[in-house]
């Protein structure tokens, strides 16, 4: 009795032993978080359909026709892959959207947001790091009729060429953005036809051009009460062609094909920048560029005026005027963390920049004279616009300290 007794506390220890064993070996469970869905093996449509999260997505998406359009793309080749942004269900109700009012809002309207946030192509589920950010260009109709505001005039409307979204992804250590934003830090899932990456934060396409959206911010005032100042002298002397500040700010030629479109970074300074430089008035502008050598002088001489040689250093451009081509948008992270593989600049030319990293403030300098005046990026201003970015900066990049 006592050594069956033995064998049987034995093979109970066995028992706790193996037990204890298999537990080490299971993967750990994230606590308070739910296991990722088992995308890999079924497609993009079914694994929509089974995210809890998706389900408003996944209203507004059977109200519009882009599935059977994605379909026809990737008909006779059914492992075409796409990415879908999935905006979760409490994305759509901070934008407004809920399950009650989904199927009253314009088809159009969804189809729109949904088509902005759909690659063709695109970023595997397990991608943790993208080097910058990444233009794409989403499942869009490409634009021959979108506005153009027409300032100072209209700029080659007569050309008839298209204009293509973009849509920016960035992805540093798993943390994904859109447009700059943070927008999810959840790994994607992976289907056989593609990707789900689930967004906190509805990113709908830009609607207005950069010259739009800084003439009607009245703290750009100054800002853009310089650049008319500038055309009105160079309109005066026959050199508008050469040397227009608002060109850059607007949509110009479009293109033919994707990523032709020229497009600007511009760093705005605002009106407390004016005032920190000395200008404290639209006059004291006005007054400062008429004091400028190609204002009073003839029409041979300096080719720009003394305001100029400052704004200059306040964009880059891409493609404009053969500047800087391949550019891709530049957001404050990429500029805070190096995260970008061209020169900030447009050198040897006017404009060239270095940037700063002062304890997690962006802040910027010209490259002809890195001692000069800095100017800081304010955070949370990245505005994704049609035609770039734009990011608010507290100084005038001053050839003075």
């Amino acid at each position: 009795m006592k050594k069956y007794n033995n064998r049987s506390v034995l093979l109970f220890l066995q028992l706790l032993i193996f037990a204890a064993c298999s537990k080490t070996e299971e993967p750990p469970r994230p606590v308070g978080n739910k296991l990722p869905y088992a995308g890999a093996g079924i497609s993009l449509a079914k694994l929509v359909d089974s995210i809890p999260e998706a389900s408003i997505y996944r209203a507004a998406l059977k109200r519009t026709r882009i599935q059977p359009y994605m379909d026809s793309l990737s008909a006779g080749n059914p492992g075409a892959p796409f990415t879908l942004f999935v905006p979760a269900n409490k994305a759509w109700e901070s934008a407004g959207y809920t399950m009650d009012n989904i199927n009253t809002v314009p088809a159009a309207e969804l189809d729109t947001i949904i088509r902005y946030l759909t690659i063709t192509g695109g970023v595997p589920a397990n991608t943790k790091n993208l080097m910058g950010e990444t233009t794409y260009y989403p499942l869009m109709y490409k634009d021959r009729n979108i506005t153009r505001s027409q300032v100072p005039t209209p700029f080659w409307a007569w050309t008839n060429r298209y204009y293509y979204y973009r849509l920016i992804v960035g992805l540093t250590d798993g943390v994904l953005r859109l447009n700059g934003r943070t927008v999810s830090k959840t790994a994607g899932i992976q289907a056989t036809n593609g990707a789900v990456f689930m967004i906190d934060t509805l990113i709908t396409k830009p609607f207005y051009e950069t010259y739009q959206v800084l003439s009607s911010d009245t703290s750009f005032s100054f800002y853009m009460a310089a650049l008319k100042k500038n055309n009105a002298v160079y309109a005066r002397k026959g050199l508008l062609n050469s040397f227009n500040d608002t060109a850059a700010l607007v949509l110009t030629v479009g293109s033919d094909s994707p990523g032709l479109d020229p497009f600007a970074i511009v760093f705005a300074p605002d009106n407390n920048a004016f005032r920190k430089a000395g200008f404290y008035s639209v006059a004291d502008i006005n007054s400062y560029i008429d004091q400028s050598v190609v204002a009073g002088a003839g029409n041979v001489g300096p080719m720009m005026t003394n305001m100029d040689s400052i704004l200059m250093h306040h964009r880059l451009l891409s493609a404009f005027s053969g500047i800087n081509p391949g550019y891709s948008f530049l957001y404050t992270i990429d500029l805070r963390y190096g995260l970008y593989t061209v020169n900030l600049g447009n050198a040897p030319s006017y404009g060239a920049l270095m940037v700063q990293n002062n304890s997690g403030q962006t802040v910027l300098h010209r490259r002809d004279v890195p001692s000069g005046r800095g100017a800081m990026i304010i955070s949370a201003s990245d505005n994704t616009t049609l035609t770039g970015v734009i990011h608010r900066v507290d100084n005038l990049l001053l050839p003075t300290p």
